[in-house]
């Protein structure tokens, strides 16, 4: 035993003595290899060209002023904090739930106005899930008398084309007008959802 113990701090002391074999060398400097990449010349954030941009599959609205921005808008009891005013914000991060159906949102344009189109929003985040809400939308020039220019139909919302839907109508003349649900598929809810509603 004791013959054991002497040979292996022989062969320990023989191990200390051993170069390191150039590993442990610091005689030289091991060479830093540096890519400079130049980033691309812009003047705000922009999308690389490698990645589609999303927002090439939304539903296209006109181009033209949206007439319901910022308006005055009134309609019934509010689930929670989704109050009405969240439909023409500008935002789709926000929008307006109605405490069961059917719902109505009134948007008191301020003048009258030639529309054609009412779109209507949701957040186009994939978390919205597809759905369909179903609508139909009047329009009036003094806000006592009403006339249905697009009967009730139910609309497909989807994530892939920007959880949007467009209305066309015949351009008729309005001061008010008047969007009315009557039906929403989604499951986590019981009432109408629009985060924009948008007059053309």
């Amino acid at each position: 035993m004791m013959m054991k113990k002497l040979l292996a701090c022989i062969a320990a002391l023989i191990l200390l003595s051993v170069p390191c074999m150039g590993i442990c060398e610091t005689d030289h400097e091991i060479p830093t290899i540096v890519t400079i990449v130049r980033a691309p010349d812009q003047e705000k954030a922009e999308r690389p060209p490698c990645f589609p941009d999303p927002t090439e599959n939304y539903i296209p609205m006109p181009e033209t002023e949206n007439y319901a921005h910022g308006k005055k808008v009134v309609s019934g009891v509010h689930a929670d904090v989704y109050v009405s005013k969240n439909v023409n914000d500008g935002k789709t991060d926000t929008y307006w739930e109605s405490k069961g159906l059917p719902a109505e949102m009134l948007i008191e344009l301020g003048d009258t106005y030639s529309i054609s189109t009412v779109g209507v929003f949701l957040n186009p985040a994939s978390i919205w899930e597809p759905r369909q809400q179903e609508i139909a939308v009047w329009v009036s020039t003094d806000g006592i008398e009403y006339m249905e220019v697009a009967p009730a139909f139910l609309y497909q919302f989807d994530p892939a084309t920007g959880n949007r839907i467009r209305i066309d109508i015949e351009t008729v003349e309005a001061a008010f007008v008047k969007v009315i649900f009557t039906k929403n598929t989604a499951t986590r809810t019981l009432g109408a959802q629009a985060a924009e509603i948008c007059v053309y």
